[in-house]
């Protein structure tokens, strides 16, 4: 039994050395700038799959995220990204910008296009394979489904937390993560 429990916990401690630490990747903003990960150590850091279709309810959505980083500007950050999968392309990318701008503060960061989604093989973007992959992040395995997907990573660079589009950003969940 003694040896079955060692085995059970060398498994544990090889996964948990297998996975990678957020901090090693990095973002380029819509505007253009490389944000590395690294530059959040310390504070929480909530990535959101955001809308394409510029309509009343994604506008609603993205008021949402914008409040919630303005109520949390000091242990919050947030990052928004724009996915190929679900409409992205850089034929729209400045049409995007300006709607993403005129509704998000400029402290709510908004990258380029990335594929997000696992099925994208080896194109999916190095930080969404860290967010969707346990075995890189070392806890969960859950991939993007669309826009309004939510990753949300603690302060020690844990991923906490994977959510679907159907929970809220001014729900209550999201309030207790970010609180």
């Amino acid at each position: 039994m003694k040896k079955i429990i060692s085995f059970i916990s060398c498994l544990f401690i090889l996964s948990m050395s297998c996975a990678q630490s957020i901090y090693t990747h990095a973002v380029t903003t819509i505007e253009g700038q490389n944000k590395s990960m690294a530059d959040f150590q310390g504070k929480k850091i909530l990535i959101f799959t955001l809308p394409i279709q510029q309509n009343v309810s994604n506008d609603s959505l993205l008021y949402s995220i914008d409040s919630l980083q303005e109520v949390h500007a000091n242990s919050l950050v947030v990052i928004g990204v724009p996915s190929y999968e679900d409409g992205y392309t850089l034929s729209i990318k400045n049409d995007l910008k300006n709607w993403y701008r005129s509704r998000l503060n400029n402290e709510v960061i908004i990258s380029e296009g990335v594929f997000t989604r696992q099925t994208s093989g080896s194109q999916q973007h190095a930080l969404f394979q860290w967010l969707t992959d346990n075995n890189k992040n070392g806890s969960l395995n859950q991939d993007v489904t669309g826009p309004g997907n939510k990753f949300f990573i603690w302060t020690d660079g844990k991923l906490l937390a994977a959510l679907g589009p159907q929970v809220k950003i001014s729900g209550s969940t999201m309030n207790n993560l970010v609180e």
